[in-house]
Order: structure tokens, then sequence, then C-alpha cells
């Protein structure tokens, strides 16, 4: 998120057009990626080249062509201004992540969220990522604490070797390890447990608890995400304590955590478990 986009079309623009304009937009790198209202499609040109320069570190304004869809929830992108690529490098807490927003879903708003969860990691703990996408919760905690492994298994060829790329790019960072595949069948053929799980999927990760609680140690840390409405974040904590008594394990605490805004009193949230 950065400044408000009105700000700099304040003078460019009529107020009537003014109006319609989405404030908020996303930094990638060196590449803002916008909202167009169908309304304004015939200044887009003329907003990307506002934020060109008034952001001198901003080299590609690109809009979004769509919605996040699919599997992998992509969603398409058009450069409308500066250079024409789609291709980034986003610098987050002392890591570098190449990314291309269209072909890989990554969210720069939970940068604050993926370094919160770094900051937890004692050290000697051996970390598991589920969904770690092009890698940056095992960079980031690979970086920013001195856990002894960290494993990612991410089922998107094109975030694979996007992650594979970003461990390439951090070559200090040695104690990670990523696979490409459905973690359903990728999790249980490592056969083996860890002291810390995360599980940033917004949606649906409900499914790989039961599997998950075979792969975490006695005493170990669940990051469970979901998205809720503001007055149901305690049905998030009941699915983990009723498949997690399914799995004769013991929620011993839970704390949830707002870690993103979706819409209108609903949130991405975190509960943070620890379980015996």
């Amino acid at each position: 998120m950065s400044v408000n986009l009105k700000e700099y079309l304040r003078d460019i623009l009529p107020q009537e057009e003014l109006d319609l304009v989405v404030r908020s937009y996303d930094v990638v790198g060196d590449m803002a990626v916008i909202i167009v209202p169908p309304e304004l499609v015939h200044r887009e040109r003329i907003i990307g080249e506002a934020i060109l320069d008034n952001l001198k570190h901003i080299k590609v304004v690109a809009k979004r062509n769509g919605l996040y869809s699919g599997e992998f929830r992509t969603i398409p992108l058009e450069v409308i201004a500066g250079e024409n690529r789609k291709e980034t490098v986003h610098r987050e807490y002392g890591v570098n992540l190449l990314v291309n927003p269209e072909a890989v879903y990554f969210s720069v708003r939970s940068g604050t969220e993926r370094k919160r969860i770094a900051d937890q990691v004692s050290a000697g703990e051996e970390v598991l990522v589920l969904f770690s996408g092009i890698a940056p919760y095992p960079l980031v905690i690979a970086k920013n604490s001195r856990a002894r492994e960290i494993v990612g298994i991410e089922k998107n060829p094109a975030a694979h070797r996007f992650g594979l790329a970003n461990l390439a790019g951090n070559r200090k960072l040695k104690n990670i390890r990523l696979y490409c595949g459905d973690v359903a069948e990728i999790l249980p053929s490592l056969a083996r447990t860890f002291d810390r799980i995360v599980m940033p999927l917004p949606k649906g990760g409900e499914h790989f608890l039961p599997i998950v609680f075979q792969a975490l140690r006695s005493s170990g840390i669940l990051h469970y995400y979901d998205m809720r409405h503001e007055n149901e974040f305690d049905e998030s904590v009941a699915v983990v304590m009723q498949i997690a008594q399914d799995a004769n394990r013991m929620v011993r605490s839970t704390t949830v955590v707002k870690c993103g805004h979706c819409a209108p009193r609903t949130y991405r949230i975190c509960v943070d478990c620890r379980i015996d």
C-alpha cells in the first residue's frame, strides 16, 4: 500500500473522474499494480504516467485485468506505462524475491505477517511451510531466525520455479529445501515431523489439517490461516480444535491474529496454536 493515488491526479483529472479513482495500489519491487475502473480506461495511460512521475523508483505500472481466480489464485495484468515487463525483484526483510505477479500468487501486503512468524522461530527449529509459493516465508524465516531447517511445499510449478530462483538469488541462505507437488502427497512421503508448521493458504486449509497434525511434533506450533468475518473468528479456532481432537491431539493454547483486510469487516486471520 502506498500514497493515495488521488494525490498524484488532483491537478490532472476533473473532479468527477477523480472521484472514481481507486486510491490504493500495491508496490511490488519496482512495479505499481493498480485498479482502473471501466469508466477511466480512457485515462489509464495518464494515470500510469502520473505514478511514474511521482515515484521515481517505479519503472512499471500495471493494471489488474480481472480477479484472482483458479486453483493457484493468479490474476491477469496489463502494463499501461513504463517498461513492458511483468517480472520484478521485491525486497522484503533482507531477502530478494523475483516474482511475476501475473504468473504466481504473491501478496506484498503479507510481508509484516511473514516477519511476525519469523520472529517467533527459536534457534534450532525445523519449520515446514505449506503452499510456499515463490518461497517468501521460507526465505524470510531463514534470514531472520536461527532455524535449523525450513522445508517448503508448493503445487504450482511456476511458483516453484520462482522459489528455486529465489533460493539461488539469496545464496547465503543454505537451510531451505523446496518440494513441488500436492501437499497431500508430498507431506506424507517426507515421513518426518516438524517443530512448527505454517499454512498460508487463504481458504481451504482445514482439509489438510489431518495430515498436518501427523507431521507436527508434540508441543509444536501451528499457524493456520483463514478468511473470516470479524464475528466468526471463533469458528476457525473451533475447526482446528475439532480436527485436532479427531487426530487425538490436544490444543494447549490459541491466539487469533488479524493479518489482512479482505472486505468490510472481513479479515485474513492466523490462528496460532500450540499442539500436544
